[in-house]
């Protein structure tokens, strides 16, 4: 009697659990009917074959199409969706209208909205018959301030086109690189204010509102702060930057990408500031490696990535740095640089130029500096004291990750590390190509997240761009990866020897 209670409760409680899961994908189905027709769905009549017949056959929203996979988003965004009511406006609609404005740089929702009025190639690209109405412009902005943003769907939208690029062979995996480029914010550089301030502002905007919370007590940090220059009374959350003629309010469009394909493996926004660049570039390699098990064996960037503790994350995240190091013997003051002083590993201790020892006198762990330092006599007493130090005696410091920019002056001397230089122009090209042809010279969104988001767009398009570049299309070959002919066998250091076998890329045809 026992067992048979045990019995029946075990199957009530497996015809429950059947019963919750088949409700659940019930509820998921309802949601994914009130998002509104799929837009593959959505061609066919004979409108839409008087469109097919007049779109040429090579036209760049066409190959686009071919190679635009949106099956993700509408699960992504089923949970978003009332069960109830009448279908919504379908998502993926949304989101082809935003990458039209991104490809042919249209800035404006109502201007977008208004040429999909009466383009036939828009129109066809959305899957819009010539008689279905157009959404609103407003549509955009309540779709992602909630649902969008909430789903993270550009982000899954990038990730899905570098995906593609991956299975279509296109990413080398050898060298990558990293840079930031800065975008200014939809911001008049003349409305500063002091952080404090910002709390007390009434009918603040939502971008406002964002940074507060996003910054919570730091806000008065930042405000007693000298070294705070002000910040934006429309958005906060941008850095005053000088690097223009005019200082301006700004982001940093921060991307790795894979050289020299070109293809963008990530992006981050962050204000336009030299530390947080640095701390993006640990993020994307990061992130790059989790999603997509991306792991170059070279990574190039400029001399702002040349710290010492930014050379050794590369060089543990198993990959050599091809970057330049920062360097400062030129702010002695006149003194002699340290560059004058022999260091010994065996005994961990400095010779000054007159055989003087300089032995290890303290660690700061946060910062990982090991400080060195002279005897007060033997500084007393020698004849170049004055051209040494103006204190006591002489201290010098070394740092804990001093070993890793000994590898990256090694590596400049390589013929990989010129050639390293000349692919990370892949990186400029990328930023050249959204400012000049795509439209991201100014932002249209505020906040870090409609940066982020901005930036994760025009990602998207790059990659989709050379996913459909007329030579994969017309049946041409790609042009193989090569060492160029300057660069000898003997130039190249053994150290980076078995990083030199480079296998052109498989020919494909389309």
């Amino acid at each position: 009697m026992i067992d048979l209670q045990c019995h029946n409760r075990s199957s009530l409680l497996k015809n429950a659990g059947h019963a919750g899961l088949h409700l659940r994908f019930t509820l998921i189905e309802r949601s994914v009917a009130m998002m509104g027709q799929a837009c593959r769905g959505g061609r066919g009549g004979a409108t839409h074959r008087t469109i097919e017949a007049m779109l040429p056959t090579d036209h760049l929203l066409r190959r686009i199409d071919r190679c635009l996979d949106t099956s993700d988003l509408r699960q992504a965004l089923a949970g978003h969706y009332s069960t109830r009511g009448r279908p919504s406006i379908n998502p993926e609609l949304l989101i082809r209208m935003t990458l039209i404005g991104r490809i042919y740089a249209i800035t404006s929702e109502r201007r977008l909205c208004e040429e999909l009025r009466y383009n036939l190639a828009y129109r066809w690209f959305c899957c819009l018959a010539p008689e279905d109405k157009v959404p609103h412009h407003s549509t955009f902005s309540k779709n992602r301030h909630g649902r969008f943003r909430d789903a993270d769907v550009f982000r899954v939208l990038f990730e899905t086109t570098v995906r593609r690029c991956i299975s279509e062979g296109l990413v080398g995996g050898k060298d990558a690189a990293i840079d930031a480029s800065f975008i200014a914010a939809d911001a008049s550089w003349q409305r500063k204010t002091v952080p404090g301030y910002l709390p007390y502002v009434a009918n603040a905007s939502r971008a406002v509102k964002e940074w507060v919370r996003d910054t919570g007590d730091d806000v008065w940090e930042m405000a007693r702060s000298k070294s705070c220059q002000g910040v934006s009374r429309t958005d906060p959350a941008a850095a005053w930057s000088a690097r223009t003629v005019r200082g301006r309010f700004g982001y940093a469009l921060n991307a790795l990408v894979d050289t020299p394909s070109g293809v963008a493996l990530d992006v981050e926004a962050t204000p336009a500031r030299f530390a947080e660049e640095v701390d993006a570039g640990r993020v994307m390699l990061e992130r790059s490696a989790s999603c997509f098990n991306y792991h170059p064996k070279r990574v190039a960037a400029d001399k702002a990535y040349g710290s010492a503790g930014f050379l050794g994350f590369v060089r543990d995240y198993g990959a050599i740095p091809h970057i330049p190091v920062i360097v400062r013997t030129h702010q002695t003051k006149g003194k002699l640089p340290r560059t004058a002083f022999s260091y010994h590993r065996d005994t961990d201790s400095f010779t000054c130029p007159t055989g003087k020892t300089l032995r290890h006198h303290a660690f700061h762990p946060p910062s990982g500096v090991h400080r060195y330092a002279a005897d007060t006599r033997d500084c007393e007493a020698c004849m170049l004291s004055k051209k040494c130090t103006s204190a006591r005696r002489r201290t010098l410091v070394r740092l804990d990750d001093e070993d890793v920019r000994d590898l990256a002056r090694a590596e400049t001397e390589t013929g990989l590390y010129k050639r390293s230089m000349r692919l990370r122009r892949g990186v400029e090209r990328f930023f050249a190509d959204a400012k000049g042809k795509h439209g991201m010279r100014r932002l249209h969104l505020r906040g870090i997240r409609g940066a982020e988001e901005e930036f994760l767009i025009g990602a998207a398009v790059r990659n989709l761009m050379i996913l459909v570049r007329p030579q994969r299309l017309t049946g041409k070959p790609r042009r193989g990866v090569c060492v160029p002919a300057a660069v000898t066998p003997a130039a190249i250091s053994a150290r980076s020897i078995e990083h030199d076998v480079i296998v052109p890329p498989a020919r494909r045809y389309a």
